[in-house]
């Protein structure tokens, strides 16, 4: 534990000075409140040539445009800090746009080149400009590549921030951030990556980068709280030689993402909890290829292919309280559904036939690839976790984790539950006619095509924007550490961005800090300091739902349940006082098939009679028993 809280504390630490010291405001006008192209490009060259600079912030006006005339730049040693009112739920309140001019001589290669430091709140960064034409220009972190020495690090604070319409670029083939320094440093947090594709490159767009091909560089920690990634070819790339080492997502919803969602296995630090993956991974995978990464993904030591200065003991891996979701219009368009109709043949290539109803909903390259008999060829979608990542998560020598830091749990996996994790979202930014056909070309020509989703409404400023990632499955509206909704919460569940929304961002923000805190002592500790239910050794598998008597019985504080699942699936453990009143909720969540037994301390209680009471879909089980005072 403290290795962790002495990194986030330098983080905080280090932080601070970009964002506590007193400052002055300078406030810019826009495109429609008085100002006229590169007004903003003008105002932070003239501070800095000031000397003040790290001691501006530059305020924006809502629902303006910010037209760039050329790179805004941030020297070594200086901080840049731009700003706008907190969007509410009216298109008045909308964020403002930074974006380019039309000018074809204007030199576009970066939007923001960062020698220092950057922070940026209630922004709408569209990657385009004024005529709607994508530019490939990401904000780059570049602060190492100057020869400075001793540098501690490039920060860049991000807080309710769009990130829009960005392509690869050409010049760097990045993200929408382009980390191009040995010591970054990012924070994400309430931000929307949204549309990173383009005409060309279209399963490169990606939210943060390092540079293709180019070593050298290197992120020491990264977070994502209650952020968004709709539509876009990765979310967080590693890939050459170039990783990054402290990994944080909590309450983030990935929507639509073509290939990687997290690139590599490579970490050192992970946490990934209460997490919404939907379509993530939609190439799938070829089986005559084998698989090279799922969801999450980890990489043994061994087989990285650069030192790293951490051993198989020194991994913290945290995957919890996620779920992982395919539609069906995708699997029926890969290969006409999950069923194979020879899942244990010993032939590799007939082992991945799948049904003849491929013939009817499947893509035309599938169904080509199927009538060749080629089973092995035809795409299937990748896994939640992949066979080398369990391992880690999950092997065990005399009821002993191997990997006692490398820990998952309260994952809904489709591959197990289907339809019974449908989020069934409100209004989710699905292009769909266009997104079949790039995926078609993908798997078949490698054809570029554009499946966008509504990038009309970027153009005209709509707000709030159309989409809406809230959804109706109850099991997912539950799952989360708290008992909040899986995903992103400041997006979709808050009506102070979004009108009629019910809100539970509010309550999370309440206990956020608890949150955290669980978060980062499992992930130290490898225990959970919220539960203790323990999974029985054995490998008969229960042929019913069970519950046992608990042992003791009376008892005085503490007895232990014990309880059978034959099936994967959700499960609540519940106890009850003598009127019907919970008082305790002793584990909800996804469980596998097996036996389990978990405690319960009734020390808070008085003494009595009580229930407890197993819940799944399939059964409802209850038992009395006696607490002694």
């Amino acid at each position: 534990m403290k290795r962790f809280v002495t990194l986030l504390m330098c983080a905080m630490f280090c932080a601070l000075p970009l964002s506590a010291q007193q400052k002055d405001t300078t406030y810019v006008n826009g495109m429609y409140s008085g100002g006229s192209e590169g007004e903003l490009n003008t105002a932070v060259q003239t501070a800095y040539e000031a000397g003040r600079l790290s001691r501006t912030v530059f305020k924006l006006n809502s629902y303006d445009w910010y037209v760039l005339t050329g790179t805004l730049q941030v020297p070594i040693g200086e901080t840049l800090e731009i700003v706008a009112p907190t969007p509410g739920a009216t298109q008045q309140s909308a964020p403002p746009q930074i974006l380019w001019t039309a000018s074809g001589s204007v030199t576009k290669n970066f939007l923001i080149a960062v020698n220092g430091d950057l922070i940026m709140k209630n922004i709408w960064v569209r990657y385009a400009d004024v005529a709607g034409v994508q530019t490939g220009t990401p904000i780059v972190f570049d602060g190492d590549t100057t020869g400075v020495t001793g540098d501690a690090g490039e920060y860049g604070i991000f807080e309710n921030c769009i990130f829009d319409y960005m392509p690869c670029p050409q010049f760097t083939a990045s993200g929408s951030i382009c980390v191009r320094c040995k010591h970054f440093n990012g924070t994400f947090k309430n931000c929307y990556f949204r549309n990173c594709v383009d005409a060309h490159f279209m399963y490169y767009g990606r939210a943060v980068s390092f540079p293709f091909d180019v070593p050298g560089y290197h992120t020491d920690y990264i977070s994502f709280d209650n952020c968004t990634f709709a539509n876009l070819g990765y979310v967080l790339m590693n890939e050459g030689v170039n990783w990054s080492a402290d990994v944080h997502f909590n309450h983030c919803t990935f929507y639509n993402v073509v290939q990687f969602p997290l690139e590599q296995g490579w970490w050192w630090k992970l946490n990934v909890n209460n997490c919404l993956f939907a379509n993530a991974w939609m190439m799938g995978y070829v089986p005559a290829q084998g698989v090279s990464s799922a969801t999450v993904t980890i990489t043994p030591v061994d087989s990285i292919n650069f030192s790293v200065p951490f051993t198989e003991a020194d991994r913290r891996i945290l995957f919890t309280h996620s779920a992982y979701y395919l539609d069906d219009w995708l699997v029926d368009w890969m290969r006409g559904g999950w069923d194979l109709r020879y899942p244990n043949d010993p032939d590799p290539v007939k082992r991945w036939q799948p049904t003849s109803r491929i013939n009817d909903v499947a893509n035309p390259y599938s169904k080509e690839t199927y009538k060749a008999r080629t089973f092995d060829l035809i795409p299937y979608p990748r896994p939640m976790v992949d066979s080398t990542s369990q391992v880690y998560f999950d092997s065990t020598y005399n009821e002993i984790k191997l990997y006692p830091y490398i820990n998952r749990a309260e994952l809904y996996d489709v591959a197990e539950l289907k339809n019974k994790i449908n989020p069934r979202f409100v209004q989710p930014p699905l292009n769909l006619e266009p997104l079949k056909y790039f995926l078609w070309q993908k798997w078949s020509t490698n054809l570029d095509s554009m499946w966008a989703y509504m990038p009309e409404a970027s153009f005209n400023h709509v707000w709030p924007l159309p989409e809406n990632l809230a959804y109706a499955n109850d099991t997912l509206k539950v799952a989360a550490m708290g008992g909040f909704p899986l995903g992103d919460l400041f997006h979709w569940w808050n009506p102070a961005v979004r009108e009629g929304a019910t809100d539970y961002y509010t309550a999370w923000q309440a206990q956020a800090e608890a949150e955290n805190a669980r978060i980062a002592t499992w992930q130290e500790t490898g225990k959970d300091p919220l539960t203790s239910v323990h999974r029985m050794p054995g490998a008969n598998i229960p042929a019913q739902y069970a519950l046992g008597q608990n042992y003791p019985n009376p008892f005085n504080p503490t007895t232990q349940i014990t309880y059978s699942v034959p099936a994967t699936g959700l499960v609540t453990i519940k106890v009850y006082n003598a009127i019907g009143q919970e008082v305790a909720t002793l584990y909800h969540g996804v469980q596998q098939a097996g036996n389990y037994r978990i405690p319960f301390d009734g020390s808070h209680l008085t003494g009595g009679i009580y229930f407890y009471r197993l819940q799944s879909e399939n059964a409802s089980l209850t038992k009395k028993f006696v607490l002694l005072k």
